[in-house]
Formats: C-alpha cells, sequence, structure tokens
C-alpha cells in the first residue's frame, strides 16, 4: 500500500499519514504500562547514553529492553508532552507553542489554545477505555483550567504541578512574578500546601506507588504516568545527594564533554571513528574563566548531577516495587526525556530575570529551598555532547532524546539507530494493549487520528526500522524549522545560532551530528535551498509538503523535490510567526554567560 507522507511548516511539520497499526489480537492479559518522562535531562546525561552521573537504574533498565538512539521529540517540554499524550502535531493538539512563550499574535489561534485541545484524545482516555486503572504525578504544562486537568483528561488518579516549573521544595515558589505560586492539583482540586518534607522527585514516586497499590485487588491494569520535573530548573537538591556530587564536576565542561563522547563511542551509540564536534560559539572555554567563575559553573552542575541521581533512585525504587508485588513482568516500561538540554541562564529572559532577583543564589545557597539557579551552555553542551546546541532549536541537540522501552517477551539489551519520535509512543501503547486507535470521531467529537508509527515492530525484533528512506519527519518551535528524510535533514535556524538561511546535512554514520553541511557544498543544492526558502516565505511558511518520493542521489534532490512538491494548504496568516522579541531573545546575545554578553559569531 502506497502511504503518503506530509509535513507541516509553521505547525511542527509532523508526519501527516500514520502508517495502519500493526493488527494484535487482544491479549490475553493486558500489560501495565509505567511511562516516565524526565525534563530538559541531555542525550548524554545517563549512564547509558555516555554519562558520568550515577543512573544503575535506567542503565539496567537499557539492558533489559530496546535502548533507541535516535529518538526525537520538539525542541521544548509542552509541545512534546502534548504530542506524547495525544499521538498528534502538537499544533494540531493546542501547543503550537509553549502557553507561556507564545506571541500575542498566537495566542487564541487554531492549534495555539495554550491547553492539550478537545480535537484530540489522551493517552489516558483511550487506556481507560481500553480497561486500565488511570494514574499520573508530575509535570502537566497542558493546560491549568479545570476542564483542561488531568483529571478532566481521563486519569483516574492524579497528583501534578499544572504550570510548567516550580521550586522542587514545599515552598511552592512558581516560576515568574506573573506566576508567583506553583499550581498543584490533586484530583481535580487545587492543592494549597504541600509537606514540610515534599521534594518533587521522592513525593511524585511515592503518591505514584500510592497510586498502584489503591488497586491491588483489582484485576485490571494500569497505566501510570509519571512525570518528573527533575532536572528542569530551579536546579536544586537533596543535601544528601549534592554530598555525593562534590567535586566530581571540577575538571569543567569542556572535558567532560570529551569524556562523554568518548563513552558514547565505547558503548556503540555513535562510530567508534566519530570526532568530537566544535563546542558552541555560545560556550567560554573552561580554561578562560576565573576561578569563581569555574567554582559556581562546577557548583550548579553538582546540583543538576544530584537531581538526575535522585530521579534514578526513586525510578528504582517503583520498579522495586513492582517486583515485589509480582507485577513487574507484566509490565511495559518506557524512559525518554521531553527535548535537549536547556542552555540558558533565566537571567537572560525579561520573563525571569525579575523573579530570579528575589532569591538567594549565592554560592552557599545555590541548590537549596529558597534559590532558583539554573546552568548554561556550557554544561548543556556537555549535555548533548554528539550534537549540536541544544533545547529551543531543531537542531539535533535540540530534539534527540535518550529514550528506552522494556515490554514482555520483547528484546533485550539492544540498541536501535533508525529514526522514532515521540509521536509513535501512544500508537505502541495502544498495540501492546490490545487497545483500538481513535478514528476520526471520537464520543461524538471530531478528532485528528495518530500520526505516528507503532514500535511493535523494533520490539518484537521483526524489523530494525519502522519508516523508510522515502518517510519524512518534521518540525517547528519559534520559528525554527527541521525536515528529515531518512538520512538527510534540512534545517532552518536564526542567527547568530544558524545561518539565518537553510542548511542541508547528511545524517547518516559520521555526519548524525550535523557536521556534514551539503548546503553550500554544491550550486545546485544551494540554489535548491535558496528557492525553497523563498517558495516558504511566500506562502507565509504555511503549506503542505507531500512526501520527499525518491532516494536522493544527490544533496540537492532532497530540497528539489520538497520545492517542487510544495503546495498552499491554505491561508494561515503570516501573523501566525512567533515573535521571539516576547522572549526577549531576538538580538545577537543568548547568554550573558557570567556578567558579560558577548556577541555570537
Amino acid at each position: 500500500m502506497q502511504l503518503k507522507f506530509a509535513v507541516w511548516f509553521l505547525l511542527w511539520l509532523t508526519l501527516s499519514a500514520a502508517m495502519p497499526g500493526v493488527a494484535l489480537a487482544k491479549p490475553a492479559k493486558q500489560p501495565n504500562i509505567l511511562l516516565i518522562l524526565a525534563d530538559d535531562l541531555g542525550f548524554a546525561d545517563i549512564g547509558a547514553f555516555g554519562g558520568e552521573i550515577p543512573t544503575p537504574k535506567l542503565d539496567e533498565l537499557a539492558r533489559s529492553g530496546l535502548q533507541l538512539t535516535r529518538f526525537y521529540t520538539s525542541s521544548q517540554c509542552a509541545p512534546t508532552r502534548a504530542m506524547l499524550m495525544s499521538g498528534v502535531d502538537s499544533h494540531l493538539a493546542g501547543l503550537g507553542a509553549m502557553q507561556e512563550g507564545m506571541s500575542e499574535n498566537q495566542v487564541g489561534q487554531p492549534g495555539y489554545e495554550g491547553y492539550l485541545n478537545n480535537r484530540v484524545v489522551s493517552m489516558a482516555s483511550l487506556l481507560k477505555d481500553a480497561g486500565y486503572h488511570t494514574y499520573m504525578a508530575g509535570k502537566w504544562h497542558l493546560g491549568t483550567e479545570v476542564d483542561q486537568t488531568p483529571t478532566a483528561r481521563g486519569f483516574d488518579r492524579s497528583f501534578s504541578l499544572l504550570t510548567g516549573s516550580a521550586s522542587h521544595f514545599n515552598d511552592m515558589a512558581g516560576p515568574t512574578l506573573a506566576q508567583p505560586r506553583a499550581k498543584y492539583w490533586e484530583d481535580g482540586k487545587e492543592v494549597f500546601s504541600l509537606p514540610e518534607s515534599f521534594y518533587s522527585t521522592s513525593y511524585y514516586t511515592s503518591r505514584m506507588i500510592e497510586y498502584i497499590d489503591s488497586n491491588k485487588t483489582s484485576a485490571k491494569p494500569f497505566f501510570a504516568y509519571l512525570a518528573y520535573t527533575a532536572p528542569h530548573w530551579p536546579i536544586q537538591a537533596l543535601d544528601r545527594d549534592l554530598a555525593r556530587q562534590r567535586g566530581k564536576y571540577d575538571e569543567g565542561y569542556d572535558v567532560i564533554r570529551a569524556r562523554r563522547f568518548e563513552k558514547l563511542k565505547a558503548q556503540g551509540v555513535i562510530p567508534a571513528n566519530a570526532s568530537l564536534p566544535p563546542s558552541p560559539a555560545s560556550v567560554i572555554p573552561w580554561n578562560s574563566l576565573s576561578p569563581e567563575q569555574k567554582k559556581r559553573q562546577a557548583r550548579l552542575m553538582e546540583v543538576y548531577a544530584a537531581m538526575v541521581d535522585r530521579m534514578d533512585y526513586e525510578i528504582g525504587r517503583v520498579v522495586a516495587h513492582l517486583k515485589r508485588n509480582g507485577l513487574y513482568d507484566n509490565t511495559v516500561i518506557v524512559f525518554m526525556s521531553d527535548n535537549g538540554a536547556d542552555s540558558n541562564p533565566l537571567v537572560n529572559f525579561p520573563v525571569y530575570a525579575e523573579w530570579v532577583k528575589r532569591f538567594d543564589d549565592s554560592y552557599e545557597n545555590i541548590g537549596r529551598k529558597g534559590s532558583f539557579s539554573s546552568y548554561d551552555a556550557g554544561w548543556a553542551s556537555a549535555g548533548e555532547a554528539p550534537f549540536r546546541l541544544y533545547k529551543w532549536f531543531s537542531t539535533e541537540g535540540g530534539i534527540r532524546s535518550p529514550a528506552l522501552i522494556v515490554a514482555p517477551n520483547s528484546v533485550r539489551g539492544q540498541k536501535n539507530d533508525s529514526p522514532t519520535t515521540v509521536l509513535d509512543v501512544l500508537p505502541t501503547l495502544l498495540d501492546l494493549a490490545g487497545a483500538p486507535r481513535p478514528g476520526k470521531t471520537y464520543k461524538g467529537r471530531e478528532v485528528y487520528p495518530l500520526a505516528g508509527r507503532s514500535m511493535l515492530p523494533l520490539l518484537s525484533g521483526t524489523s530494525s526500522q519502522i519508516r523508510g528512506d522515502d518517510d519524512t519527519y518534521g518540525m517547528e518551535i519559534v520559528g525554527r524549522y527541521a525536515l528529515i528524510k531518512g538520512d538527510w535533514k534540512i534545517i532552518w535556524v536564526d542567527k547568530p545560532w544558524g545561518t539565518g538561511d537553510w542548511e542541508l546535512f547528511r545524517l547518516e554514520a559520521l555526519c548524525r551530528k550535523e557536521q556534514c553541511d551539503y548546503s553550500q557544498q554544491t550550486r545546485p543544492g544551494a540554489g535548491a535551498l535558496a528557492r525553497f526558502s523563498r517558495g516558504v516565505a511566500a506562502e507565509g511558511a504555511a503549506g503542505r509538503i507531500p512526501g520527499l518520493r525518491h532516494l536522493p542521489t544527490a544533496p540537492e534532490d532532497v530540497v528539489r523535490s520538497a520545492c517542487s512538491s510544495f503546495v498552499e494548504r491554505g491561508p494561515i496568516p503570516r501573523s501566525l510567526h512567533h515573535r521571539t522579541v516576547s522572549w526577549g531573545i531576538s538580538g545577537r546575545c543568548w547568554s550573558r554567560r557570567m556578567g558579560g554578553c558577548d556577541p555570537l559569531r
């Protein structure tokens, strides 16, 4: 059967036609499902993906299942979460951009509602319909009104942080002056105070264990969505965790980055003969920092590592609980991060800068209650060691996530380097549960069909990929674009972080780090890129691009095909273009970088 593929530009350019689901009979015993989401975790932060931070529980899960080494998300957290929960492009699901980061001209437009809209069906609703108990603990970030909470979207029990970030302690400090207090809800009701001992990662875990235990005698399986806010800023850790990280980062981010890169080669995640790409221009070489700057930077990373260490411990606590209760062998476990590491000191953003001044971020208090710190580009670059840039960008460093799946009777200890995406999680879980997929209507309302592919062929070992070389996948966030077709990728990133024009890369083997830039190496390729750029601009960056149908024999074929098959979808106003000035990042300075704002090349 001939498949049709489409990519939306300006609208997270997602796959427009989903592969038919793998035909499965409903299993005799439906598996439990534990979906674990980390927040702003870098690709190379955990041990199984090159990191030095102790993550023995996650490393064991990686050895027990399938490690996905080319897994794509959005470059921002809320859009990824929308796609994870709905299986639909975030621009269709209501989070074309984060609600906090939308320009005024985007607010209220279709696809930019700022919450998971009713044109999609949530993962919880679909699994609940299939006979599951549904539980959630952690960060929601998909709507703050009563009819937008986890309870309203299919969860039987939930304890959730509705907003995008908050203090990890019980002071309930919110992220901005406009949101000074964290908004927690439990089972559809607002929570006004937290226990004195509250620490987000531990508390979410305890709540989830309680929810699982609440139906011990039930014959129904459970779906547990454990959405940690770690290691998202403000970076804060328990003193006992922080003590274990003392002195481990005194060598600096340049050394750590190189060491992670070598470990990734040794693990077979990247080719053994790969070379370390240059650091981003926003990273000041470690040896150029003053002793005081080095001391502070090392402390920031100690706190971050302590958060990851604690998250791994708590994941181990859930897994141990499942094993003690005879549940583990029939449980599917999915772990992933929502986007790349975040490189941005909060003081650089007008929306956060005044708020951060109200906290004590002295060296002695970094990471403790009452602080509100974040690390910046140096450590984020180490977090994305093999890749270019980080969160917010359409580059590999922004949209490649560490991910793994453990499932009953599936492959064990394997790595897969074929393209998979956050959109594939829901179809996979529905197939594992023997649950039907929604069509074009759900309970009397029109909805979008799922856009991803089932990963069952990868889990069963019957295939090494779920996408062919002619399949396309794309994304857009804050006016930064990416289109991936097999091993080819074109991106548009604004200056000074990109060229401000279309760039074409080969992603296979040694080039998978976006080092092999073809956009200027062949005149036909450069010309095609220019024509494509003009065509997109003429249409207001809107429209559909039916699949790039042929394997490229030369780099320019990719862009020529895209250019020639560009068709207008309809009048999408240019006014929907994101105005980055609202976030204060439209100038030439991305990072103040410890006291000085240096122009980036």
